[in-house]
């Protein structure tokens, strides 16, 4: 008499396993560059930003300023003046728009710019914000 015998499956160890675990994808945003926009955290007033290099090393360069009190930092600068405090980056920084640099990434900080300012949310810098009808226009339309 002939036995039959069933071959059990084959385990394929970690390999099958991984097809049935929902793995989220986290990418680091901080490691980008474009246009940022950094909010004091006692009084909410915001700095509109740019850099063609990571977020993070930008970030640090306002930090240092904060640390240093020096000017190098109009933001730093602001909450040195007014004895605020310095939060941490997933706090204080956040990423407007991802962009590399470019010809348009002066016109999109510019539009942020007075759009914080337009809604009286901008740190005092009366030599970055002009009067822009087309500015104005696209925020009447978009709000």
């Amino acid at each position: 008499m002939h036995s039959l015998k069933i071959k059990a499956p084959q385990d394929k160890g970690p390999k099958t396993i991984k097809l049935f675990i929902n793995k989220p994808h986290y990418q680091d945003k901080f490691t980008h560059s474009g246009v940022y926009k950094l909010t004091c955290p006692d009084c909410g007033k915001a700095y509109i930003g740019q850099t063609g290099r990571e977020f993070i090393s930008r970030y640090n360069e306002h930090i240092r300023s904060f640390r240093n009190n020096t000017s190098a930092s109009k933001f730093a600068k602001n909450l040195n003046d007014h004895l605020h405090s310095f939060g941490p980056i997933q706090d204080v920084m956040h990423m407007v728009q991802f962009r590399k640099k470019g010809p348009h990434i002066n016109t999109i900080e510019r539009f942020y710019i007075h759009k914080e300012a337009a809604s009286h949310n901008h740190l005092s810098d009366e030599y970055t914000v002009t009067p822009n009808r087309i500015f104005d226009t696209i925020l009447n339309i978009t709000s």
